[in-house]
């Protein structure tokens, strides 16, 4: 399947999910979380939900870690549509909205990529191998091509994989894991 059609239907289908179907299958995600290994993680990338394209509930899962890792840091992307990157900051209270809907923390304390051990990476689907299919911008693809420190990589997906994603590209970094409601997938 080729990146544009899986993207719009995988873009229908989770929008036509309901508040309450959406519930169930975070606390399913979260349940598929607790089986991975964070037994050495200090600082995690995480990415606050768009609930206009319900996304899964990433507070969820981060909360869950800070019950067992009490000083863990918790850092979210801020967007520099620009220049097409993005950079990791610490949470702060208080949040803005970018100008993509993102929800965003103030741009207080950057973590550079050699800090961050672990990151949830938000997709609308995933390949059999670990590619990620995203919104078509590119911004993860190229903050994970510029690391030169090994990451996890974990999609978050209420949706298991299609079987293969045709057109990735040279630059297209795979996930390390992918859970979903019912599964978890670890990629080589």
């Amino acid at each position: 399947m080729f990146k544009d059609e899986a993207r719009k239907s995988l873009l229908q289908k989770r929008q036509n999910l309901s508040q309450t179907e959406c519930i169930k299958w975070d606390d399913l995600l979260l349940i598929q979380f607790q089986k991975l290994d964070f037994s050495n993680i200090q600082t995690i990338g995480s990415f606050y939900p768009m609930e206009k394209h319900n996304e899964p509930n990433t507070i969820l899962l981060t909360s869950y870690l800070q019950q067992f890792i009490p000083d863990l840091i918790i850092v979210y992307p801020v967007i520099d549509k620009t220049s097409g990157t993005m950079q990791f900051h610490e949470a702060t209270p208080e949040l803005h909205l970018n100008a993509m809907g993102i929800y965003e923390p103030n741009q207080i304390n950057m973590i550079p990529s050699h800090d961050i051990d672990c990151f949830l990476v938000p997709l609308l689907g995933f390949d059999l191998l670990g590619h990620r299919l995203g919104f078509g911008k590119g911004y993860y693809d190229k903050y994970f091509y510029t690391c030169h420190h090994p990451h996890h990589r974990i999609g978050i997906s209420y949706f298991d994989p299609i079987p293969n994603i045709q057109d990735t590209h040279e630059f297209d970094v795979p996930l390390t894991h992918c859970i979903t409601p019912w599964n978890s997938y670890e990629f080589k």
